[in-house]
């Protein structure tokens, strides 16, 4: 009979999956033919959802698949993207640029541009070989890489790009319920794997041990209750002991074995331990996986020396890796042998531990986090902690707060008024770092219950704040809910009645509004909050704004936004100032507050409201003719609104204006999606989105759609503000070739009212003069607004009037509307409207003036840069961030990004080493 040995046990082949196998090879061979997707292996711990992963990767390294993975680790999920950057690096050929992945972990309101450079270049890497990217154990990651899951997989639908993950089944983590729940929504396949039949572990074991095991064995086996894991474990565990011999092919089980080997059994596991090994290691499970000898000598009293004796007894117990620092063999040895020690003496172990760590000068917010990854609900000690880092956080480092805030919620018991407390603390800083989505769904979960009021009326308004910056009628829910609670303390009431008034408005229904001004005020006044009063001004002008007294409306928003007291975490008032000013004509001052508010938004921390500052700099820079840049911010803007999920509104915003620019430039496509995207608009948007896609229709369902936006209740556009006045004269032209003068006449007849109660407007002056022109016939009309608009900074509405100028006249004075026709035309081209200046063009054309086509610029290679990107590229070759290169050109960095972006793609370059040495070959010019 002869002992079996460790170094003898061979590797066990996947057994019990045969049908998971052939479901792995039709994917990967489907991936290997261009199409990729998601696959999530759910199941319970030490099911063997990470051996089915490795024999994954197997699978597709063989058939030539580059194969990328990651793994969440329970003890590091505040390491911002930790499983996402470890699997781009994975196989030595990084995917991303390694800046750009040090960048990725920095500020969440960058996110958007550095999760473009992950999805260009893994598409780039796609298009040499298919990628199968493995994320194990997904209930261990942090959110950073659980949103990247979320995104990327969406944007990158159709490429040869399998991405595969690995999750617990009944995680409570509601980020990762989030996740799978929006994978699988989006088309997610599912493997569930259960325990393993008895047949299939005596195989396992026939692998491992190269013989038959005998009954005692298989009876041992029977209590791992078919997980693989465990199994195997066991198996090694009675080997390492000596404890198995074999005979005449069969494996016999000797009497000198452990009582078990079951992380099931803990025990009596650590019953064979000696009573120091068996204290320092339920120590050691209560503070994390690692085991520090220095640490527990600290808390245990006990010498350094004894401490590395009782370590060297569990390693040689096979329950600890010896590597560096030490850990536990598997989470579920730590799980199991925390799971012997009193919920009370854990705490107080955690605390001890805490105590330890401040005396030696460790941050505070370090030590709550490292105390909030290992303790449990209902942990009062641990709870405390995190409100004190939360307090010393939440100003200064919102970032950093974000990890605490989410501990401090799931430490509170469920359905408690303590975690309905702990998510209105969380609400405002997800919402700060570009969580928002993430903030609301934690109210809800919330808010199912009773409450206490003045708990309820701080989630209420943290969730309206939240709410806010992308959907107004999930604003109007809460704040309306929070504004009726009797007994809310004055300060959240008189925030939760101005927003009432406020969101009331925005949703469209500016009567009901302005019932509401007279009590919100008296509310606000008893409170005498600054956010209140900014609110409720910021309402008074959006009312009066619509009752077209655009002149106190300018008065009260510049109001509003001096009462606001940050205008980083309250930037609706200044939001609404700056889209005001383009709505006015003063579109300098408009496109300088947005400067102004994207630069604040774009600090750490103080990402709440960038994608609706985005949204509305993308329609500045468009009545400013840069089209290319209000594109590039539009897109910026829908991205954010996107993968933030914090509403429709944003969207809506950015789509309109990516329609309006891919119309002018000639994108039809772009224009037509983007029409067909917004005419699909539901709820208060239906208006918004009907009146929006008709300036991008043709002229039959364009009518069709006016039709609509004017029968159906809701704002007028998607953020809620007065629409533009400079797409009045698209709508009246559009209403007259539909043959629908009425309606033509009535925007005609508001468009003068609004220019008679703002004389010292002159932008109204204009649109008025230039619709009577169209609605008449009259080229004096529209003349009129041509010279009004010559000395106001929007060339495309100037360009627009000239045109229509020209075309009233063809019949009367051919001369003087070839020179209008012209000077559209040079309008036109001059920002980059280069369908627009062919149709006028053409209409030169036939009247027998032939004007030489300005060439149109390359689509690929140096010639297709613009001039924003030509002057980036220039300094990103010569080394600048794009950081710097935002503070040399008094843009973004955000901006900058998406032009480095725009500009690899056009020149055919996947790095900035790469840009730089294309730069040099050209002599150092990109002309």
């Amino acid at each position: 009979m002869q002992s079996v040995e460790e170094g003898s046990l061979c590797e066990p082949r996947l057994r019990g999956r045969d049908r998971e196998v052939a479901h792995l090879a039709g994917l990967i061979k489907r991936l290997c033919e261009g199409n990729g997707g998601v696959l999530l292996v759910e199941g319970g711990p030490g099911v063997g959802k990470s051996r089915l992963a490795r024999e994954a990767r197997a699978l597709a390294e063989s058939t030539g698949v580059r194969v990328l993975a990651g793994t969440g680790e329970r003890d590091h999920q505040i390491i911002p993207f930790g499983a996402l950057l470890q699997a781009l690096v994975s196989d030595g050929r990084p995917v991303v640029d390694a800046g750009v992945l040090r960048t990725l972990s920095e500020a969440a309101d960058q996110r958007f541009w550095l999760f473009q450079a992950v999805q260009d270049q893994l598409r780039r890497a796609a298009q040499d070989r298919p990628l199968l990217i493995v994320i194990d154990d997904l209930q261990w990651c942090d959110a950073g890489t659980l949103l990247a899951l979320r995104t990327l997989a969406d944007r990158l639908t159709g490429q040869p790009v399998l991405w595969l993950a690995t999750v617990r089944t009944g995680s409570p983590d509601a980020d990762v319920r989030a996740t799978v729940a929006k994978l699988t929504y989006s088309g997610a396949r599912t493997l569930r794997l259960d325990p393993l039949p008895d047949d299939e572990v005596a195989l396992i074991a026939r692998d491992l041990l190269a013989a038959e095991p005998d009954a005692d064995i298989l009876a041992l086996l029977r209590q791992a209750e078919g997980r693989p894991l465990q199994v195997t474990e066991t198996l090694r565990g009675l080997v390492g002991e000596g404890a198995v011999t074999r005979s005449d092919a069969v494996a016999h089980l000797t009497g000198r074995h452990s009582p078990i080997h079951s992380y099931g059994s803990a025990q009596r596991l650590l019953g064979h331990l000696s009573p120091l090994a068996r204290e320092v290691l339920q120590l050691a499970s209560v503070l994390g996986r690692d085991l520090e000898a220095d640490r527990l000598a600290d808390l245990s009293g006990r010498t350094i020396a004894e401490l590395v004796a009782a370590l060297q007894e569990a390693v040689d117990a096979d329950l600890v890796r010896p590597t560096d620092p030490l850990t536990f063999r598997h989470d579920l040895v730590r799980e199991a042998i925390r799971g012997t020690v009193p919920v009370s003496l854990r705490r107080a172990l955690r605390k001890q531990a805490a105590d330890l760590s401040l005396a030696r000068g460790a941050a505070l917010s370090q030590v709550a986090l490292a105390m909030a990854e290992t303790a449990e609900p209902g942990d009062a000690e641990a709870a405390a902690l995190l409100r004190r880092a939360l307090a010393d956080l939440s100003e200064g480092s919102p970032e950093a707060a974000v990890p605490i805030a989410l501990q401090a919620v799931k430490l509170a018991p469920e359905g408690s008024a303590e975690r309905a407390d702990a998510v209105a603390d969380a609400l405002p800083l997800l919402a700060r770092t570009g969580r928002a989505g993430e903030g609301l769904a934690l109210a809800e979960s919330v808010l199912e219950g009773a409450l206490p009021v003045a708990v309820e009326a701080r989630v209420r308004l943290g969730a309206a704040m939240a709410a806010l910056r992308g959907s107004s009628a999930e604003a109007l829910r809460h704040s309306r809910a929070g504004a009726r609670l009797d007994g809310a303390p004055d300060e959240p009431r008189a925030q939760l009645t101005a927003l009432h008034c406020l969101t009331t408005l925005l949703t469209g229904d500016d009567g009901a509004a302005e019932l509401l001004l007279a009590p919100a005020g008296e509310s606000v006044a008893r409170a005498g909050s600054d956010p209140a009063v900014a609110l409720l001004r910021t309402a008074d002008s959006l009312l009066r704004a619509f009752r077209l007294d655009f002149t106190e409306a300018e008065s009260l928003a510049a109001a509003a936004v001096a009462a606001a007291p940050d205008s980083s975490a309250l930037f609706f008032p200044a939001v609404w100032a700056a889209a005001l000013h383009g709505i006015t004509g003063r579109v300098d001052d408009g496109l300088r507050a947005a400067d102004e508010g994207v630069a604040a938004a774009q600090r750490p921390g103080h990402g709440q409201g960038l994608d609706l500052w985005r949204a509305v700099r993308a329609r500045l820079l468009f009545t400013t003719g840069r089209l290319a840049e209000a594109r590039t911010e539009a897109e910026a803007a829908l991205a954010l609104a996107e993968e933030s999920g914090s509403g429709e509104a944003v969207a809506f915003e950015a789509l309109a204006v990516i329609g309006r620019v891919a119309a002018l430039t000639g994108d039809h496509a772009a224009a037509e999606l983007a029409a067909t995207r917004l005419s699909d608009g539901a709820g208060p948007l239906r208006r918004a989105g009907a009146r929006s896609a008709a300036l991008l229709a043709a002229p039959d369902r364009a009518c069709a759609l006016l039709e609509e936006a004017a029968t159906t209740c809701g704002p007028p556009t998607a953020s809620g503000f007065p629409a533009d006045p400079a797409d009045d004269p698209h709508l009246v032209r559009a209403l007259l070739d539909g043959g629908l003068r009425d309606h033509a006449a009535a925007l005609v007849a508001e468009a003068e009212l609004r220019a008679g109660l703002n004389p010292g407007v002159p932008y109204f002056a204009a649109i008025a003069a230039h619709t009577r022109g169209l609605l008449d016939g009259e080229a004096d009309a529209v003349l009129r607004a041509v010279g009004i608009l010559d000395g106001l900074p929007c060339p495309l509405p100037l360009a627009a009037a000239a045109e229509d100028a020209g075309r009233l006249l063809l019949e009367s004075d051919q001369a003087a509307a070839v020179q209008h026709l012209t000077r559209a035309e040079s309008g036109y081209t001059r920002t980059g409207a280069e369908h627009a200046a062919a149709e006028v063009r053409r209409r030169l054309s036939a009247a027998g003036h032939r004007r030489r086509r300005t060439r149109r610029r390359a689509e690929r290679g140096w010639g297709a840069l613009t001039p924003a990107e030509r002057r980036v590229a220039a300094l990103v070759a010569e080394g600048a961030t794009n950081r710097q290169a935002a503070e040399r050109l008094f843009l973004s960095p955000a901006t900058v990004g998406t032009h480095v972006m725009h500009i690899f793609h056009k020149i055919g370059v996947n790095s900035r080493v790469e840009l730089a040495r294309a730069y040099l070959e050209r002599d150092g010019t990109v002309d």
